[in-house]
């Protein structure tokens, strides 16, 4: 292993070539049909030969052939006991193959990616499980001798993130590379950001930043422009050789070794120090990239101008701190408020929910989420109410939370980069919370006291500037906190003015300002108005943000105008789209809400089938619509079905007779294809339209796709197929099914199929789960 910082210096002096795709590779020697992993033990020689491809080309750096190793997607083959032979193999393999480039250092980095078993919300895997099974297989890449690690095509900032942390408790010093799948919006499946990646990566530790797979050099070449003013990380970039095709006898690529290379000089103008290849690239990709690179300055010796900010991040959005004043609601909050304490401490969150959404709706920014007397609750309880609010709002998190088991919970159940609330400046206090804000992540709110409260400004100050001296000896910077200058009670005496000098001298030293608006008016007459009034006095101070009552009209109007007088920028409530009330309630969570609605038809006279289809089915076709267009992610549109499901199924006991489902389709993912999240996606979508849905799964062979025709009668089969050397599989269940005598409709999708394959094939194609749920409909209308 090499240190982080020799790995920098590399980087320094050259643009590092990383090596291309295996997948494909291992196919066209004919070895498709097994997992890529087991070939380290049972052809040894043919992955050392791809390698050696790839070290003759001019590669810097070797991936090891463990992109599926690790526990979770061996045990889908039954290769969990091989585990460690595959990875000790895999490395040694590599090694040998750097070692044959005599005068050149060939860094070997072990590779990692998916488990495919994605935490809560976006699947049913736990952090913890996804951290524990990345632990384990980066134990066994260092042992074996790895010099890094890289971490590659991700699609959910929550598994990203455990795989990083896993990482780091092995090894603070391995070199770490950290890679996104993005498509050309800059979004992933899950709905993460550029903006949210670097964000939450930046705390994490990690040395490359980048992005690999999905999309083609041009596509990507935008994205890395993007990332490079977020991050001061190395910048790395692994594109696929374009778009997948059939060209008559296999898949190709639409962008061959030539025209891919031209892309080179962009990436390394654009900031990239690490530029490599993904799907479809092979060793001519590589020679081609390295010849184009010939003389080219490196990234890491040219200026690139990176913006600093303080952001705070959920799943699928940022906000930064001083961009603007920062309105975070305190309404989670349960303290006083019967109902929504005997919600939450019962774990039906529905009422925290409703909260969460009518906060985003009056303009609050990010939400504060406490739970009281905390003593009620148990660390799985916290854990479920950050993995609700993932899905129900976009706004980041503000975590009010003191137990130290509670925080770190919570910190590792959340997604993004949150503002943890707060520590005081003591070294008792700081020495608890600085080791968790170290390895989650954040920014947090630094109280200005220690263990007393100082009565004037300066006192106050002294204190920050220690606890900040503090965090920057243990590795955290400055940018890492804001602060708390402490408003007190005004009718226990203490002095408002002392708080809005601690602003002003905050504000002269480049520090944000965070307060608690309502703590001044406790206990007083007229609340609303003394707080809009010192939160007046205190935007004028400079003051970046508070913890408040977004539904209180006056102090928010009072925030408006006060911004505007400070800025001479009205810095209104941002104007979302208009949703149909079903569609926001399905999305929301709020179960209740849905089950009044439908019940106001079916009380109208309307017929539980006209409901179920017209109805509720109507608006789930609606919260496809919405993922389609990217304006929700998979967490939302699976928590919208578990709202719906239950509501579907009470309408389908009141039907009798013909006509409860539009038709029954089997869905399956073609064996060698262990991706099965846009199948799933389909199965939710097709369940909400109508449709009865056997779902079987991923990694089906043909015979038993047949079988299970047989047994069930579907009028549609639906096939996908994710990777390119697995499309020609739909072909053979197709002819199956057709041999077999099974007069069934078969249609297909997937990332590598599209309409010339599925004709070429004989079967439907439909590109995304709202035209497959459009194909079947009008598939059944002609049956009918």
């Amino acid at each position: 292993m090499i240190s982080r910082d020799e790995f920098k210096r590399a980087a320094r002096e050259r643009t590092i070539i990383i090596d291309g795709a295996y997948g494909t590779g291992f196919f066209d020697m004919g070895l498709g049909g097994v997992p890529s992993e087991v070939l380290n033990l049972e052809h040894p020689d043919k992955v050392e030969t791809l390698h050696r491809a790839y070290v003759e080309a001019g590669c810097d750096l070797l991936l090891t052939n463990t992109f599926g190793g690790n526990r979770f997607k061996l045990e889908e083959n039954s290769l969990e006991d091989k585990i460690g032979e595959i990875h000790a193999a895999a490395v040694d393999i590599a090694r040998r193959a750097a070692g044959a480039a005599p005068g050149r250092r060939i860094l070997v980095f072990g590779d990692i990616s998916s488990t495919g078993r994605l935490p809560r919300p976006s699947g049913d895997g736990s952090f913890e499980e996804c951290r524990r099974v990345y632990a384990e297989q980066a134990s066994l890449l260092l042992e074996a001798g790895c010099d890094g690690l890289i971490v590659e095509t991700m699609t959910d900032i929550k598994e990203m993130k455990s795989a990083l942390i896993a990482i780091r408790e092995i090894s603070a010093d391995v070199p770490l590379i950290a890679q996104m799948s993005f498509d050309e919006s800059g979004s992933t499946l899950t709905g993460a950001s550029i903006e949210v990646f670097a964000a939450v990566a930046n705390d994490l530790e990690v040395d490359a930043l980048g992005m690999n797979c999905l999309i083609g050099p041009e596509g990507m070449l935008g994205n890395l422009r993007r990332l490079a003013p977020l991050t001061n990380c190395l910048l790395s970039v692994e594109p696929n050789a374009g778009d997948p095709y059939f060209d008559g006898q296999k898949t190709a690529y639409g962008i061959d070794a030539a025209a891919f290379s031209l892309y080179a000089e962009e990436f390394v103008e654009a900031g990239a120090s690490l530029i490599g290849g993904c799907c479809g690239t092979n060793s001519d990709y590589i020679k081609a990239i390295a010849a184009m690179l010939r003389g080219v300055v490196p990234a890491s010796v040219r200026r690139r101008a990176v913006t600093c900010r303080q952001s705070l991040a959920s799943r699928t959005s940022v906000h930064d701190i001083g961009q603007g004043f920062t309105v975070i609601g305190e309404r989670i909050n349960p303290t006083g408020k019967k109902l929504l304490r005997e919600s939450m401490r019962s774990g039906e969150l529905g009422v925290m929910l409703d909260e969460a959404s009518a906060q985003a709706r009056e303009g609050a920014h990010v939400l504060d989420v406490n739970f009281g007397v905390e003593k009620f609750f148990s660390e799985d309880g916290i854990r479920d109410a950050f993995v609700a609010l993932d899905r129900a709002t976009p706004l980041p998190l503000s975590i009010d939370v003191q137990s130290l088991d509670f925080l770190e919970a919570a910190m590792s159940e959340y997604p993004g980069r949150p503002l943890v609330n707060s520590s005081a400046c003591d070294e008792r206090s700081l020495s608890r919370k600085l080791p968790l804000l170290k390895k989650y992540g954040g920014i947090m709110i630094l109280l200005a006291m220690e263990s007393e409260i100082s009565d004037n400004p300066d006192g106050r100050l002294e204190a920050v500037s220690r606890a900040i001296d503090r965090a920057r000896q243990f590795g955290l910077s400055g940018d890492r906190f804001v602060v708390d200058p402490l408003v007190l009670s005004y009718g226990a005496g203490f002095d408002h003015k002392v708080t809005l000098e601690v602003i002003r001298l905050c504000v002269e030293r480049g520090i944000h300002t965070i307060a608690g608006l309502s703590n001044l008016s406790h206990g007083m007459p007229n609340r609303s108005g003394i707080n809009a009034a010192f939160l007046s006095m205190a935007i004028d101070c400079g003051l970046s943000g508070a913890i408040m009552n977004s539904g209180d009209s006056v102090v928010m109007q009072t925030f408006f105008g006060a911004t505007l007088l400070k800025t001479g920028k009205l810095d209104e409530v941002a104007a979302g789209e208009e949703m149909d009330p079903l569609v926001e309630a399905l999305l929301s969570g709020r179960s209740k809400v849905v089950d009044a609605m439908v019940d106001e038809k079916l009380s109208a006279g309307a017929p539980p089938i006209e409901v179920s289809q017209d109805f509720l089915g109507s608006a789930m076709e609606l919260v496809g619509d919405l993922y389609e267009a990217k304006k929700i992610f998979l967490p939302h549109i699976l928590f919208a079905a578990e709202t719906a499901f239950p509501v579907f199924d009470r309408l389908n006991a009141m039907m009798t007779g013909e006509g409860a489902s539009r038709g029954r389709v089997l869905l399956a993912t073609v064996e060698g294809d262990i991706h099965d999240i846009g199948k799933n996606i389909l199965a939710t979508v097709l369940r909400a339209g109508g449709f009865d849905v056997i779902d079987i799964g991923k990694n089906v062979p043909a015979d038993k796709i047949v079988n299970c025709a047989k047994e069930h009668a579907p009028d549609i089969v639906g096939l996908s197929a994710m990777m390119t050397t697995t499309v020609g599989r739909v072909s053979e269940v197709a002819e199956s099914l057709r041999d077999a005598g099974l007069n069934v409709i078969v249609i297909s999708g997937g990332a590598s199929m599209n309409a010339e394959l599925a004709g070429m094939y004989g079967v439907g194609y439909a590109d995304n789960s709202s035209g497959a749920l459009s194909l079947c409909k009008e598939l059944m209308g002609r049956a009918s």
